[in-house]
């Protein structure tokens, strides 16, 4: 099963350079009426966790599957059994039945009409508590009861982990993002039937942005363990928001935030890293349709700041170049980002340092 919202529905990052923030009802909670389309990539690693990381997407394979989630009032008459239910989640053929309170969001059941199943939880799975900044983590236990056609009974007892882990720079094929924040819920379970029992692992990563109410990726790993066989049967998924895909993002953060996320417009301005990988010294160079300040930084693999090459210096119209090397950059060995700023436009190329012979 993928969903949007259990991903939980977590995080936003403040505005400011890997700035941490807090989780708030009013900026992050389920909006209802509201729908969003996300379109399935093939999975990718979900790469490390802690502070100033750069996540490097910039070759996700897209697949044809777009799904839709909405936000939609609750839908009563479906479980009757639930009576404080105030919103309900249509996603992937499911309807969750959530409660989005002041100081949180906990998922009540789900039906699924094709599959002719309900669940009900007796002890809801708290999906956030308000508020939640980076570094935060809470632990939640949860207890229900799923019928198949009515007659069938499964048991679902298990805890639901909540931690914003990591935020960093996320670079899209057509978005860099900067004050990212990344949210990583651990559902575990142990499902109860006439057959014996299975476990259930559920690993979710979601990337949330500035300007951003639900997260611009989200990556799953879900594990089933049967009793008949030892051996966990996996699926993992990954989807992106349509929008940044599309390049219909509208710059919604305030003017004098300080925040530099920006869309990647790479046809505008292109950069050249030649010979990449490189011992000695790399060159880079770009051609600019008019005259423009640009700004380049040199950053490492974690995303730590290394070096400012230029700062809003005024360039012209017309081919322009340089290198770094040795001789003025004394670089170990690794892997590096040069982060340019075109005026308003930001492109980010990869280069890989070897040790020298």
């Amino acid at each position: 099963m993928r969903n949007l919202f259990s991903t939980t529905i977590l995080s936003f990052l403040s505005i400011g350079a890997f700035a941490q923030t807090t989780l708030t009802r009013e900026n992050n909670s389920l909006t209802m009426g509201e729908s969003c389309t996300y379109k399935d990539i093939q999975f990718v690693d979900p790469g490390h966790s802690g502070a100033n990381q750069v996540w490097d997407f910039t070759s996700i394979q897209f697949t044809e599957k777009s799904p839709v989630t909405a936000f939609l009032p609750a839908i009563t008459e479906i479980l009757e059994e639930i009576s404080n239910s105030n919103l309900s989640i249509s996603d992937d053929g499911y309807n969750y039945f959530m409660n989005s309170f002041e100081n949180g969001l906990e998922e009540l059941g789900y039906v699924n009409k094709t599959k002719n199943m309900t669940m009900v939880y007796s002890n809801p799975v708290l999906k956030m508590k308000y508020p939640f900044s980076y570094g935060d983590q809470f632990t939640d236990n949860f207890k229900g009861v799923a019928l198949f056609n009515k007659d069938y009974k499964i048991e679902f007892t298990g805890d639901n982990t909540v931690t914003a882990d990591a935020y960093g720079t996320l670079i899209l094929p057509n978005l860099i993002l900067d004050n990212v924040m990344r949210v990583k819920s651990i559902k575990k379970g142990i499902q109860i039937n006439r057959c014996g029992e299975v476990k259930v692992n559920i690993v979710k990563y979601a990337w949330y942005a500035t300007g951003y109410r639900y997260p611009v990726l989200i990556i799953s790993i879900v594990e089933n363990s049967y009793y008949a066989n030892p051996k966990p049967e996996v699926i993992k998924t990954a989807s992106v928001y349509i929008p940044h895909i599309n390049n219909t993002t509208k710059n919604i953060v305030p003017e004098n935030s300080g925040n530099t996320a920006k869309q990647t417009a790479i046809n505008n301005v292109s950069v050249n890293l030649f010979p990449n990988p490189f011992s000695e010294k790399i060159n880079y160079t770009y051609f600019l349709k008019n005259d423009m300040p640009v700004t380049i930084s040199l950053y490492d693999i974690t995303g730590k700041y290394t070096e400012q090459i230029a700062k809003n210096q005024p360039q012209s119209e017309g081919f322009h170049s340089g290198e770094i090397g040795d001789l003025h950059h004394a670089l170990p060995a690794g892997v590096y980002y040069l982060r340019f700023i075109f005026g308003e436009q930001v492109v980010v190329q990869k280069f890989v340092k070897l040790e020298a012979q």
